[in-house]
């Protein structure tokens, strides 16, 4: 009965750590982000963890992009969580309204192309 009961609070704080990790990305600290911000040319912000990125990556992106940063939540349409691009590097992609690109994203074209590229697809 001791191990069943052990075994109920383990399963339980295991839910726990889980459910934490995945919503814990809102409260990270922006310090550990690096940020690629094209919205206005191209609506997309890039979004990177530094503690994700191999010695090569994080210089050559922390060069040309911002440290300590998120992207906006404002005009977002949507975005792709874990998004893996063709060299392999794994990043969060976000999508925006009102570029001075002729045409906006829109959802099913965010949601099909997180999806091919391995990524989740998360609304606003």
């Amino acid at each position: 009965m001791t191990r069943l009961f052990l075994l109920f609070i383990a399963s339980i704080l295991f839910f726990i750590v889980l459910a934490t990790a995945a919503h814990g990305s809102a409260g990270e600290n922006p310090s550990a982000f690096v940020i690629c911000e094209r919205i206005e040319r191209q609506s997309i912000c890039e979004e990177y963890r530094l503690s994700t990125l191999s010695a090569t990556d994080r210089q050559l992106i922390t060069k040309h992009c911002t440290v300590g940063n998120r992207c906006p939540d404002k005009n977002r349409i949507g975005r792709c969580i874990r998004y893996t691009d063709p060299d392999g590097l794994v990043f969060d992609k976000h999508y925006y309204y009102g570029s001075k690109k002729k045409h906006d994203w829109n959802a099913a074209t965010i949601e099909e192309t997180c999806i091919q590229s391995g990524g989740k697809y998360e609304d606003g």
